[in-house]
């Protein structure tokens, strides 16, 4: 009876760690003293110049001032993420802001290094690999100094937690399983490394890495340059341009199943006999799938950076003043894909309809019914491999469906080849009907 009662104790004493654990935020370690010998950014300008003006240019060149600006330049637990080389024991640090050797490790690097290069190496003479070692120890040059980190850890160590969650987000994204997704896929390939992993992405030209030697998906240095601030938020480039790189279906034709089509969807380009539907053109990717917001201690709201990327409802607020809430917000969309995708649902059963019709037909007729019939399902493929159920663009999605269902229609009546209805033609009857009745009007006045 008494063992019973220990177990329990300790399952009890376990389970209110755990919630503990679970219940704390996590929280940014930030700089940490490698041990190297710094020689600060003026160092690394000596010879990368380039490098150096371009940092000046971004807020980790500021991040001490951001902390004098607010009065936390002596708050302990903001110091780290704010400077280089900081020492937890002895509370310093070398240098302030976040410098080349934050991210690179420590330069190890004096003014004579070319000397001592020179005296200690080249003075030497059948070396071996370990003799080599021996002397890059003496020099404190080891295999640590001057790496290049691309994991997400790296900036992780300070975007993280209640202030600066962004890692903590980007954790439960999509692009965080970018690799294992693809790596999972028997039909992947070394040319979908592209979108699905950074050290494809930030290779030179000539050395790009196959499927098989990646070990890194899309990490934060997928989409951001650290040593480029032209774009803002040191992105690779403007960000439509940024997300299409990736989310576009890249030439697809009929024939071939419509694959990442949400750049094509907004522009209101790529599907087959259909008419465009500009929707939204200031609008930007970022600006519905990454809301954010500030920390604020006084209302005890933790910081949003909009890195998991998934649709917050609240962000329609910023733009549609007309929805009295969030939640009004997501009815309201919610009820549009319902009947997209219903249009969508109905529309299938026809194109499955005219796939098996078209397999009763032989002869040369074949090839037409075939065409329609791909033509027909690239069309609807393409709504459904938006993933946004229509809302990248719901005419455009309507337009889609309904051309798919016109050519499966065509294709029951035993005519693929008649055309598809002109697209707006209605409309444009109308206003001609008008222009035609305006003139005749300035005609009779003239009389």
């Amino acid at each position: 009876m008494s063992q019973n009662i220990d177990k329990i104790l300790i399952l009890a004493g376990l389970s209110i760690i755990l919630a503990i654990l679970f219940s704390i935020h996590a929280s940014a370690t930030g700089s940490e003293d490698d041990g190297g010998n710094y020689i600060g950014p003026d160092g690394c300008k000596f010879c990368h110049l380039a490098n150096f003006n371009e940092w000046m240019l971004t807020n980790h060149s500021r991040a001490f001032k951001t902390l004098v600006e607010v009065g936390q330049e002596k708050n302990e637990d903001c110091i780290p993420c704010h400077v280089t080389g900081y020492n937890k024991e002895t509370k310093t640090y070398k240098f302030k802001d976040i410098t080349c050797e934050e991210c690179h490790n420590s330069g190890d690097i004096s003014a004579n290094i070319a000397e001592r290069v020179i005296k200690i190496i080249y003075s030497q003479e059948n070396r071996s690999n370990e003799d080599l070692q021996n002397i890059l120890y003496r020099m404190n040059l080891t295999t640590k100094s001057m790496v290049v980190n691309l994991s997400a850890n790296m900036c992780g160590r300070c975007h993280q937690g209640k202030h600066y969650p962004t890692f903590d987000e980007w954790n439960i994204s999509r692009h965080a399983r970018a690799l294992v997704t693809v790596k999972n896929d028997t039909r992947a390939q070394d040319s979908c490394m592209k979108c699905h992993s950074v050290e494809w992405i930030t290779a030179g030209e000539h050395k790009k890495p196959t499927l098989d030697q990646v070990t890194l998906g899309l990490t934060c240095e997928a989409c951001h340059n650290v040593h480029d601030s032209k774009n803002g938020k040191m992105l690779r480039d403007q960000t439509n341009k940024l997300c299409g790189s990736c989310h576009n279906m890249d030439g697809e034709k009929p024939g071939s199943p419509a694959f990442r089509p949400s750049s094509e969807m907004r522009q209101s380009i790529g599907g087959v006999d259909t008419d465009t539907y500009i929707y939204q053109p200031s609008a930007g990717c970022e600006d519905c799938h990454r809301y954010s917001r500030q920390y604020n201690a006084s209302m005890k709201l933790d910081a949003i950076t909009g890195h998991t990327f998934k649709i917050d409802f609240r962000v329609c607020l910023e733009c549609h003043e007309g929805f009295p809430s969030a939640q009004e917000a997501e009815k309201f969309v919610r009820i549009h894909q319902e009947n997209v995708m219903d249009h969508y649902n109905r529309t299938l059963i026809k194109v499955n309809d005219a796939a098996r019709y078209t397999a009763t037909i032989s002869g040369q007729e074949r090839e037409v019914y075939n065409r329609v019939l791909n033509e027909s399902l690239f069309n609807l493929q393409f709504v459904e491999a938006d993933r946004s159920k229509g809302e990248h663009n719901p005419k455009y999605a309507e337009e889609l469906i309904k051309k798919a269902e016109v050519k499966a229609d065509n294709i029951l009546k035993g005519k693929p080849g008649a055309a598809a209805d002109i697209p707006g033609f209605d409309f444009l009857s109308g206003i001609m009907t008008l222009l035609l009745a305006i003139l005749a009007v300035v005609i009779n006045n003239r009389k």
